[in-house]
């Protein structure tokens, strides 16, 4: 009797460990999976440049500061660009990076 209430024991605690590993997974996921968001910046001459996160858009440089695909920080003129879209909403057909 001792042996069946110690292993029942046993599996709940298993049981809750388990769920909250699956519950601090699913919150890194999704964390994660916001920091990776890729936005395109069209330009004016129909280039588009692939961004690593939302560009910040600096008012007293005129223009766009963003991570490019290789993890580099770049500037682009604020005149230059037409628009700032995530990848998954732009209205380019081609999202080719450029470097």
């Amino acid at each position: 009797m001792f042996v069946k209430k110690f292993t029942a024991s046993v599996h709940v605690e298993n049981t809750i460990a388990m769920k909250k590993n699956a519950l601090v997974l699913l919150l890194v996921v999704t964390v994660c999976a916001g920091c990776a968001t890729r936005y395109n910046i069209s330009l004016t001459n129909g280039d588009v440049i692939t961004a690593r996160g939302r560009p910040k858009y600096d008012q007293t440089k005129g223009g766009f500061y963003y991570t490019d695909g290789l993890g580099n920080p770049a500037f682009v003129s604020g005149g230059r660009v037409r628009e700032v879209a995530p990848a998954s909403m732009s209205n380019d057909s081609q999202f080719l990076p450029m470097h």
